[in-house]
């Protein structure tokens, strides 16, 4: 045959074999929808959730109390003394009537007014994101020596916590990941190999009669990659449908803790990139699917 004609007779094969076989087609089809199904909306449901949480500050802030003698010009000399720290991010400064206002409002004084005011001036630090213990030790160390400090605190704790159970976190979905990857790939090649298999008489006829191992795989790698896109498209559909379902009530539940979440679908251009991946991995499938079939057939019995 012709490049032309050995190309159409593969359409024809791959049309005739989707129509006769139109069960198990529709069953390898359902199949492999499913299963890219759950490593798709898995994935779109952590990428709309992962800037909420991963966007939660995890730096930790240092506070300095100044000495009570110590005015505002020496306050705001020592504000930038902290500020010219190379740990440092930013540096704001609470006032003795802010810090005492801020005291009362937290104690339901709002309404009282002391004569004596009995607070220093503070001055709260940012550090960079990532300090470690040691640098924050050694950066408190330095501030400690200062000219009108009285004092400096600060609790690394929770963002030495955080760190590690994003790390934990991470560790759990890559093994979760790669488990539910394996097991999409088994479904899929189960899938697309059922209806290869219902054809082995065809294929047998075809190697008895000569015809190159490429020319006999054609059909079936065409036939995988159409599975596979249709399966692609389909499990589009039940992510769009579950997020449209889900958007609003995930939404209203993060807005009571004043958490902005906003579930989508990924841009096009990635789901474009996902249907063609989902598409040769179909050709792939379908491919090794009749190669084997082809080799038993060359095996003796």
């Amino acid at each position: 045959m012709s490049f032309i004609s050995s190309r159409i007779w593969a359409c024809r094969q791959t049309a005739r074999a989707i129509f006769q076989y139109k069960g198990l087609f529709l069953m390898a089809l359902c199949l492999a929808g499913l299963a890219l199904t759950i490593p798709f909306f898995l994935g779109t449901l952590a990428l709309s959730l992962s800037n909420p949480i991963f966007d939660v500050p995890t730096r930790t802030e240092i506070t300095i109390f100044a000495e009570r003698s110590a005015g505002q010009a020496s306050v705001e000399k020592l504000s930038e003394q902290v500020k010219s720290l190379s740990l440092i991010d930013e540096v704001r400064v609470i006032s003795k009537k802010d810090a005492l206002a801020l005291v009362n409002d937290t104690l339901g004084l709002k309404g009282e007014v002391s004569k004596s005011n009995p607070l220093p001036d503070i001055v709260i630090a940012t550090a960079v994101n990532g300090a470690t213990s040691e640098e924050l030790a050694q950066c408190a160390e330095a501030i400690r020596k200062m000219d009108n400090v009285d004092s400096v605190a600060y609790d690394d704790r929770w963002t030495r916590h955080l760190t590690t159970l994003y790390q934990a976190l991470s560790l759990v979905l890559m093994i979760l990941g790669t488990v539910v990857f394996l097991l999409v790939l088994l479904v899929i090649f189960a899938s697309v190999r059922l209806t290869t298999n219902a054809q082995r008489d065809e294929i047998r006829a075809l190697y008895l009669f000569g015809a190159t191992k490429s020319f006999i795989k054609r059909p079936y790698c065409w036939r995988g990659v159409l599975t596979l896109l249709l399966a692609a498209l389909l499990s589009l559909g039940i992510t769009a449908l579950g997020i449209h379902m889900l958007a609003q009530p995930i939404a209203d539940f993060a807005s009571l803790y004043g958490v902005k979440i906003e579930l989508r679908m990924p841009a096009k251009d990635w789901c474009a990139l996902y249907i063609a991946a989902a598409s040769i991995l179909g050709g792939l499938v379908g491919s090794v699917a009749a190669s084997d079939a082809i080799t038993r057939m060359r095996s003796p019995h």
